[in-house]
């Protein structure tokens, strides 16, 4: 692997650390969420499927909405960053 390989790949093990980490913070909060139940708490995935309001559901919810939302970001920086030339010269 060339330096420049490797720094990649370490780059991108951050940002697959901080996808994991970020997911498990809203699995973890959803499972709050769902544990207190508020009041009028009615989780609709996509304005579609209805999921039931208890800790489970709300674990669902939570994880499937930040993991496309920052698996999109994670994908247009990835995009990005590929195409990103350090070398050229203006």
């Amino acid at each position: 692997m060339t330096e420049s390989t490797a720094s990649r790949w370490q780059g991108r093990r951050v940002l697959y650390v901080v996808y994991a980490t970020v997911v498990t913070i809203a699995a973890l909060m959803g499972f709050i969420i769902g544990t207190i139940n508020p009041d009028g708490l009615n989780p609709v995935l996509f304005g579609v499927i209805e999921l039931p309001p208890t800790p489970v559901g709300m674990v669902v919810f939570g994880v499937i909405y930040v993991s496309i939302g920052l698996g999109a970001l994670m994908l247009t920086v990835e995009f990005v960053a590929e195409r990103f030339d350090d070398k050229r010269v203006e």
